[in-house]
């Protein structure tokens, strides 16, 4: 696995404005709760409207989503400079996310789709906290939409694949 220089001591400006929009959004305080419960009433509700392997595959997609934003999440967690109370938001929030992705599918295929992502999201960043912004732009708006509206994500996927 490629870790990441912590010993930078980055204080990118962009990784604490991201962290910062991230924990005053009130939604996001308690996105961790409720993501579960809503992806779980969408389950129930949308699953009507798309059939056999078409739902399948939206499901799996949606699945997948939720692990790399998941892995997202973690790797938010460690930014360097984060204070405590932030960081653990960050880990619930990811927790959940995987979670939800086992509840979709299974947990060693969430747990993999998770491991992947984070050693791919770690590559990205070529191992420093220098090049975060590069991680942001590919996943930190669609991952904040996940985590805070999991139900318009999952709609998104079943839409994309009636």
């Amino acid at each position: 696995m490629v870790q990441l220089d912590a010993a930078s001591d980055n204080t990118d400006s962009r990784v604490h404005g991201a962290a910062e929009a991230l924990t005053r959004a009130p939604s996001l305080r308690r996105a961790a709760a409720r993501v579960r419960a809503l992806v779980a009433v969408a389950l129930v509700v949308t699953s009507h409207g798309v059939s056999g392997y078409t739902e399948e595959r939206a499901l799996a997609y949606f699945a997948r989503e939720l692990a790399e934003c998941s892995a997202w999440y973690a790797l938010v967690a460690e930014a360097p400079g984060l204070d405590e109370v932030t960081r653990i938001r960050f880990r619930a929030v990811a927790s959940s996310l995987v979670s939800t992705a086992a509840d979709i599918a299974t947990e060693p295929w969430a747990l993999t789709q998770l491991n992947l992502a984070a050693t791919n999201i770690r590559r990205e960043m070529r191992g420093s906290w220098k090049n975060y912004a590069v991680v942001d732009k590919e996943y930190g708006q669609r991952c904040r939409e996940v985590a805070t509206d999991p139900v318009a994500r999952q709609r998104y996927w079943q839409d994309r694949y009636k």
